[in-house]
């Protein structure tokens, strides 16, 4: 944990240094700056600066949460360990869920800094953080430097980019990528008239849909083409596809991504009906993974994603910068960006399997019609009304009804070490509205309060969960069973995950464990490698002749056990229990 606070401290300067280089660079470029408008360039690139520093602050604190978590960083942990970079595997089994992107990235990442939680977490961290820096950027070149600023800051500090920015899964990095193609498309449309410059963008543009593509499949090509098609059929600006640079783009896509489609279905000829038609087609068209929700579900993670911004992303929204009946022939990138963002929102509205990252990819793109929007903007109250409410809820719910609320399941035990940390958030919720009332004539001081209050309040929140994580993370089981190990001196002692999977305890125990009577997502895998597997048949002569071993179940299969002739407690079989929480129990064999 200390090795993890170092390190991204380290990388706080690293960061810090970096965004200070940009901004002296683009200093040079504006060299009739008055000492008003340098000062005030000043303090942006302040904001800029610590905002980077909360962002990275504490990366590797909190332990992996399972499942997402705990399942991604063990991926990568055994690229890294067994040398195979083309098959992914997950506790063994060839796991085909998803192309190896970020586990090429995180194995990297845990190669430089050790196995960790920090080290999981900084590839979907910094590629967050990149995109948010790409929206000021982007934003900047379509609608001015306020513009530009005011998306960072919106990117940054809402509920939904910031807290995916922080969580080890999938959705962060193909949002990322998705936006930089979008956005270098857009830059690329707008320079027309520059032949060279528009093929430079169009190329970079091409490389990020690749590294979508590695990161989540074939979404990195369904949205961005969806969305050009919508926005032709609308703007009618058919001169679009001749600037696409499709000869020389198309050459670089398959540069990049398919060398690994290419090697992984020939090293594993089962790869490509499960990956194209199970984790495309069947995924998107039936139940088959069980994350069925309603039609209506997006429209509530919208609300609570856009917190505590949310006058300002609805405005972005219904108010875009551009008029609803389009000028045909003309390159319109604020409508392209609207279309982009809408059409993320309702492609996965219509789709059988929803999870609540699944519409990230809208929220850069909508940043910048947001940082267009609030340029325009005198005050910002309403965002500020909103947070005062946010921070109301909270106490009032979190706080004065904790005791009530908390009296069902394992949160009861564990509430009151985390409601500092949400009182913590809750007063930075306040002092973000407050700000708004307080600097309402200073605009760029008041977003400014506000965003860092709001970034700071989410921090809060991943940060005190630490105190509860043993609910979702497997660490502290993982720190007992290698104790117990150490003791016994014995360096091959099997574990054994019984009708169960703990996602992160192979991550935190450096090793593969074997599972009894569960599939779950791994079934696929097992079905390939039956002989890593076991039935409760198979499993209960392995445990009888076992000089040690180690057995982790819930508390149900533990008395289920108990009373059906299994003899965990007999004289002649002792045995003990050698950790326990309110999630499961983990018994050495003897």
């Amino acid at each position: 944990m200390l090795f993890d606070i170092k390190v991204y401290r380290t990388a706080d300067c690293i960061i810090i240094v970096s965004i200070y280089q940009h901004l002296r660079l683009d200093l040079k470029e504006q060299p009739n700056m008055t000492p008003a408008s340098f000062r005030q360039y000043g303090i942006k690139g302040a904001v800029i600066v610590i905002a980077g520093f909360i962002w990275f602050l504490l990366l590797g604190y909190r332990d992996l949460i399972e499942p997402d978590e705990g399942r991604y960083a063990e991926i990568a942990r055994e690229m890294l360990s067994s040398g195979d970079w083309v098959t992914p595997r997950l506790n063994g089994f060839k796991y085909f869920e998803k192309p190896p992107l970020q586990y090429w990235g995180s194995a990297i990442s845990m190669a430089i800094l050790g196995e960790t939680n920090a080290a999981a977490r900084v590839w979907c961290s910094g590629l967050g953080f990149v995109a948010a820096l790409w929206a000021g950027f982007v934003g900047k070149r379509l609608y001015g430097g306020s513009a530009g600023y005011f998306a960072f800051l919106f990117s940054i500090s809402t509920v939904l980019y910031a807290g995916m920015g922080h969580a080890n899964s999938l959705d962060m990095g193909v949002s990322a990528l998705l936006f930089i193609a979008m956005g270098a498309l857009v830059l690329a449309q707008t320079e027309r008239h520059r032949p060279n410059q528009e093929r430079n963008w169009m190329l970079l543009a091409w490389v990020a849909l690749a590294g979508a593509t590695l990161s989540k499949g074939l979404i990195g090509l369904v949205l961005p083409g969806g969305t050009l098609v919508l926005y032709t059929l609308w703007q009618r600006d058919w001169a679009l596809w001749r600037h696409l640079h499709l000869g020389k783009g198309l050459l670089v896509y398959l540069l990049v991504a398919a060398p690994w489609f290419v090697a992984v279905s020939y090293a594993n000829p089962e790869f490509p009906h499960f990956f194209f038609i199970h984790e495309h087609f069947e995924r998107f068209t039936s139940d088959v993974h069980g994350r069925t929700k309603s039609n209506w579900y997006f429209f509530a993670v919208f609300a609570i994603g856009a917190m505590p911004w949310l006058f300002s992303a609805i405005n972005g929204v219904i108010k875009p910068p551009f008029s609803w009946r389009a000028e045909p022939g003309k390159f319109e990138a604020s409508r392209l960006l609207w279309v982009y963002a809408i059409f993320v929102f309702f492609f996965f509205s219509i789709s059988h399997s929803k999870l609540p990252g699944y519409i990230l990819p809208m929220f850069p793109a909508l940043a910048l019609l947001v940082g267009e929007n609030m340029a325009k903007r005198k005050h910002f109250i309403a965002d500020g009304i909103v947070a005062i409410v946010l921070a109301s809820i909270i106490f009032i719910f979190f706080i004065w009804q904790a005791d009530d609320t908390a009296k069902i399941g394992r949160l009861a035990a564990h509430l009151p070490l985390f409601r500092p940390w949400i009182i913590a958030t809750a007063v930075l919720a306040a002092t973000a509205g407050i700000s708004t009332l307080v600097f309402r004539h200073k605009k760029d001081l008041a977003v400014s309060v506000f965003a860092l209050c709001a970034l700071l309040g989410i921090q809060m929140l991943s940060w005190g969960y630490q105190s509860i994580s043993e609910l979702r993370s497997s660490r502290a089981m993982a720190e007992a069973i290698q104790s117990y190990i150490a003791q016994s001196g014995k360096n091959n002692v099997e574990i054994y995950d019984i009708a169960r999977y703990d996602q992160s305890l192979p991550y935190y125990l450096g090793r593969t464990i074997t599972l009894v009577n569960f599939t779950g997502e791994l079934e696929f895998g097992i079905k390939q490698e039956p002989q890593k597997w076991l039935s409760e048949a198979d499993f209960l002569p392995l445990w009888l002749n076992s000089d040690q071993a180690i057995g982790i179940l819930n508390q149900k299969t533990y008395n289920e056990l108990n009373l059906v002739n299994f003899p965990w407690n007999q004289p002649n079989f002792p045995m003990r229990i050698i950790y326990q929480n309110s999630r499961y129990i983990a018994v050495a064999r003897q």
